[in-house]
């Protein structure tokens, strides 16, 4: 694999990766009941941190 393929492949994966966290974080935060509050709260921030810096990443590196 070259080097311009794989720069392609590891952005697409980043903006695929991003949002996937941010929403399955926010879906945890909503709709998710067995787990308490307090952890529900940090696994779902948590996740929707994570992509929100995948997405950062993505921008800074491949922002030519």
């Amino acid at each position: 694999m070259t080097a311009p393929e794989q720069r392609a492949r590891q952005r697409r994966l980043l903006l695929i990766l991003g949002p996937a966290l941010i929403a399955g974080g926010l879906a945890v935060l909503f709709f998710v009941t067995r787990m308490p509050l307090p952890l529900r709260i940090v696994v779902g921030l948590t996740d929707v941190v994570a992509g929100c810096v995948l997405l950062l990443v993505a921008r800074q590196k491949f922002s030519r």
